[in-house]
C-alpha cells in the first residue's frame, strides 16, 4: 500500500498548469472499459502539457498497483490510493432503506476516515489550477476535500447513472428497491452536476442529459484510445463477447443472446462459433449449448479481439459509450449491437456496424455475417476508418485543449 504520507510538496510556481485528477478506480492497470477511459483522460491532460497528480480509489474490483502506473505516473508523489470496502452485504438494506442516499454511494463509504484527512492534509499543501472529479462517485465521496487556490473544479461523467439501473429482468419482490434507487441516483446526479463550474461528458447523449438538467457548461469529450489495427484472423466467421459478468446489463444482455438470439443463429448456420470473456462468469454458464465457449476471465483483451471477428454487443440497459466497442472497431473487427450499445457513437460510425434489438433481426445479421465472410474484412476496415476519425488521439487532444483554455 502506497502511503500517501510519502507525497511531497511541489513547487507553487505555474499553478495553472497542476491538476488533481481523483477517480472512483485506478486507471491502471486497466482492467475494464472504465479504467481505460481514465487512463485515456490522464494521458490526454498529460499531453496538454500539465502536470498531473492522481488520487484513485482501491476496491477489491480494481486494487490501487502503483507498479502498474507508466514510468511517467510510478511514484508515490504523484499516485496515490483510498482505500475502501465496495463489496455487497446483506447488511447494507439498513442504512439504505433509513437514508436518502442512492446505495451506489453508500457503498464507497466504507473508508478509514484517517486516511481521507492525511489526504485533505497532503492536497492542502498543494496548489491545483483544476481539479477533475473523474466519475459521479470520486466527487460523492472527496467532494468536501478543501483546496488551496479555489481551483476550477469538473465533472467528467462516464455514462448518467440513474439509467444503468433500469434492468428490464427485475424480479417483482425488488422492483420496489430498485425504483427507489434509479429515483434517488437521478436526484443525486442532478445535484453533484450542478456543484461543478462545468460538466465533461464522453457522449453526446449524456452531455444533452445534463444540459436538460442544469445549466451549466457542458462539453462532449470523446475517449481517444491508441488500439492499434490487427491482422484479420484466418477460418470461418468467429463471434465474440468482452464484459464482466458481475455487471448486471452484460448479465442481461448474454442472457437474452444464449436464450432468444443464438438458437436462430443456429438454426441456420449449425458451426457458428460465440465466444465468451470477462471475470466473473457462474460456473457452468453456457454449458452444453452448442457452438458457444466460455473463455472467463482473459489476460490480454486485445489479444482476445485479435484472434475473433465479429464482436456482438447485446446490452439492453445502461448508458454511456461501450469502450470494448471502440477498441475492437479500431482493430478492424466487425460489430453486431443493440441500439442502445451503441448510444454514444455518431452516425458516421453507426453507419458502417450492424445495429439492430429484436432477436429475430440481431440473429438474421449475424447470419448474414456467417454467409458472407469474405465481405466482412472489408466492411471491419470500414468501419475502422470511421471510428478512427470519431476518437483519433489529436483532434482529442486539440479538443481538450480548447475546452482548458475557454
Amino acid at each position: 500500500m502506497v502511503s500517501v504520507g510519502n507525497l511531497c510538496a511541489m513547487d507553487a510556481s505555474a499553478v495553472k498548469d497542476r491538476v488533481l485528477l481523483v477517480c472512483s478506480k485506478p486507471p491502471f492497470p486497466s482492467l475494464d472499459g472504465g479504467c481505460k477511459a481514465t487512463a485515456s483522460m490522464l494521458q490526454l491532460l498529460s499531453d496538454c502539457g500539465l502536470e498531473v497528480d492522481v488520487l484513485a480509489f482501491s476496491t477489491y474490483k480494481h486494487p490501487f498497483d502503483l507498479g502498474a502506473f507508466p514510468a511517467s505516473w510510478n511514484t508515490a508523489e504523484r499516485c496515490w490510493e483510498l482505500p475502501m470496502d465496495t463489496r455487497p452485504r446483506v447488511l447494507d438494506v439498513v442504512p439504505f432503506l433509513f437514508s436518502k442516499a442512492p446505495y451506489q454511494v453508500l457503498r464507497f463509504t466504507r473508508f478509514a476516515k484517517r486516511e481521507l484527512k492525511e489526504i485533505q492534509r497532503q492536497v492542502r499543501e498543494r496548489t491545483y489550477g483544476l481539479v477533475v472529479w473523474d466519475s459521479l462517485y470520486s466527487r460523492s465521496i472527496c467532494g468536501e476535500l478543501e483546496f488551496s487556490g479555489n481551483p476550477k473544479q469538473v465533472l467528467r461523467i462516464h455514462n448518467v447513472e440513474h439509467r444503468i439501473q433500469r434492468f428490464s429482468k427485475v424480479p417483482a419482490v425488488l422492483n420496489f428497491l430498485f425504483q427507489r434507487e434509479t429515483d434517488r441516483l437521478a436526484r443525486f446526479e442532478r445535484h453533484q452536476w450542478g456543484q461543478v463550474a462545468e460538466v465533461w461528458a464522453m457522449t453526446e447523449t449524456d452531455a444533452q442529459a445534463v444540459v436538460r438538467s442544469v445549466s451549466k457548461p457542458v462539453y462532449t469529450l470523446a475517449v481517444p484510445l491508441k488500439t492499434a489495427r490487427q491482422e484479420w484472423p484466418e477460418g470461418p466467421v468467429r463471434f465474440f463477447h468482452l464484459g464482466a459478468m458481475d455487471w448486471l446489463p452484460n448479465r442481461e444482455g448474454l442472457d437474452w443472446l444464449l436464450e432468444q438470439v443464438w438458437p436462430i443463429v443456429l438454426m441456420d448456420c449449425p458451426q457458428a462459433e460465440l465466444h465468451l470473456a470477462g471475470r466473473s462468469f457462474p460456473a457452468g454458464y453456457a454449458e452444453g449449448i452448442r457452438g458457444v465457449v466460455v473463455h472467463g476471465e482473459v489476460e490480454d483483451a486485445e489479444a482476445f479481439s485479435a484472434q475473433h471477428h465479429v464482436l456482438v454487443v447485446p446490452v439492453h440497459s445502461g448508458s454511456g459509450l461501450r469502450i470494448k466497442t471502440v477498441e475492437a472497431a479500431l482493430q478492424g473487427r466487425m460489430v453486431v449491437s443493440t441500439k442502445l450499445g451503441a448510444e454514444g457513437l455518431p452516425e458516421s460510425v453507426k453507419m458502417y456496424l450492424l445495429e439492430e434489438s429484436q432477436p429475430q433481426l440481431f440473429a438474421k445479421v449475424m447470419i448474414q455475417c456467417c454467409r458472407n465472410a469474405e465481405e466482412l474484412k472489408g466492411m471491419g476496415e470500414q468501419l475502422r476508418a470511421a471510428m478512427y476519425a470519431f476518437v483519433g488521439w489529436e483532434s482529442a487532444r486539440l479538443n481538450l485543449k480548447k475546452v482548458l483554455q475557454s
